[in-house]
């Protein structure tokens, strides 16, 4: 009986043992790595089921088709739900919020995930991306995202990551200010450190103060040729400053540059002293007004924030309020705000010892978006200029380079 005893008690513990072994070594989990819930399984739960297991098909776990890592619907590079890498949520897949899935996931082809399509960083309206997604087609990296990647327009990287192009233009065919050659070099000096390119090809390069200009070429105002630009600049400009024998080409092409092409126009001091009064009414309003009178070149005045104005031109220039200063201080024929074109904003007033009414003497017109959807065009306009002494002041100077950005959409 001893001996039977023995035989009996050795037999369960064999058997328990082997029990034991085919719970977590068995064909289930290990030996079918497409059948159940086991690693490297096709339908179950555990490591590599098909269901959840990691590399299987259906699941949740790493691998898994469904929402396991590598699944087919959230599992990393999975094709379906949410895992890491499944196809609708998963990293790489192609749908939903997983990362890389195609709808939100990362690096997917669809909506909020990193490389998705529709809402991540990286799209066209994101740093460099088509929409706003960060490199992808619309999620992370995507095409219409938000992100850092493909096209063009609000995120970090959407605007262009070239110079800006500006062209300069300063024919006067009125009055003559000697400030409209001498601010060059002092414009030119910025390039490097603000990213913009000043084109003096159609310029004149030398000048003298009250002669008009007696020669210039306007044939830079035509459709294609402004296209290489972002930026018309009207610097100290007067009289019917583009008019050539084909006028009406050339004004056509400048109003299309802003109010089709979405593009920028910068004008100082005299700018306003161009197309006076009937000669070309959309200019005007374009512009906002007329120059009427000024006090003498030199005369001390203040400017100051209009209405505790906090315009990205003025706080990225960190423009000084109040601004005490020497200059030939304009009035003009109306105010500003009365043009018949809608979006014009005041950045500064002021006053000074001669005239002591307050009135503007720097403002910006935000026209209104085409009916394409397109961008606005803008503009940005100071009555600062007269001398050149005023571009060799770093605060005219910073705020007229905030100008520059800001109607290129770079600021």
């Amino acid at each position: 009986m001893g001996t039977n005893l023995k035989f009996a008690l050795l037999s369960m513990a064999v058997a328990s043992s082997v029990g034991w072994v085919g719970c977590t070594g068995g064909t289930e989990v290990i030996g079918h790595p497409d059948a159940g819930s086991s690693s490297g399984g096709s339908t179950g739960d555990g490591s590599g089921g098909s269901a959840t297991s990691s590399g299987g098909k259906n699941g949740s776990s790493s691998g898994g088709t469904n929402a396991g890592t590598g699944g087919s619907e959230s599992g990393s590079g999975g094709m379906a739900a949410t895992g890491s890498g499944g196809q609708p949520a998963g990293s790489g897949g192609s749908d939903s919020s997983g990362s890389g899935g195609s709808a939100t996931a990362s690096g997917g082809a669809s909506e909020t995930g990193s490389g998705g399509r529709m809402a991540s960083s990286g799209g066209a309206t994101g740093s460099g991306g088509s929409m706003m997604g960060s490199g992808g087609t619309a999620g992370k990296g995507g095409g219409t995202g938000t992100g850092s990647g493909e096209m063009m327009m609000s995120g970090s990287g959407g605007a262009p990551s070239g110079p800006i192009n500006v062209l300069i233009w300063n024919n006067a065919l009125a009055y003559g200010h000697q400030a409209r050659t001498g601010a060059i070099q002092y414009l030119k000096a910025r390039e490097s450190t603000d990213n913009i390119k000043f084109d003096t090809t159609y310029a004149h390069a030398t000048s003298t103060e009250g002669p008009s200009d007696t020669s210039f070429d306007a044939s830079v105002f035509d459709d294609t040729k402004l296209a290489a630009y972002d930026v018309v600049f009207f610097l100290d400009t007067t009289g019917t400053t583009i008019d050539d024998n084909m006028k009406d080409k050339r004004r056509q092409a400048l109003q299309d540059f802003i109010e089709k092409k979405g593009k920028g126009f910068v004008g100082t001091h005299s700018a306003t002293d161009t197309y006076q009064g009937s000669t070309w009414p959309w200019y005007v309003d374009f512009i906002g007004a007329n120059f009427q009178n000024h006090s003498n070149a030199g005369t001390s005045g203040t400017a100051q924030f209009y209405k505790n104005m906090t315009h990205p031109i003025l706080m990225a220039a960190n423009t000084p309020n109040p601004w005490n200063r020497s200059e030939e201080w304009y009035t003009f024929t109306r105010d500003p705000l009365s043009s018949k074109i809608p979006g014009i904003t005041i950045l500064l007033t002021c006053h000074d010892t001669s005239m002591t009414q307050e009135r503007d003497t720097a403002w910006v017109h935000e026209m209104p978006a085409p009916s394409d959807g397109g961008r606005a065009g803008r503009l940005f306009y100071t009555a600062f200029g007269h001398s050149t002494s005023a571009f060799q002041e770093k605060a005219v100077m910073d705020m007229i380079i905030a100008g520059i950005k800001w109607v290129a959409y770079r600021l």
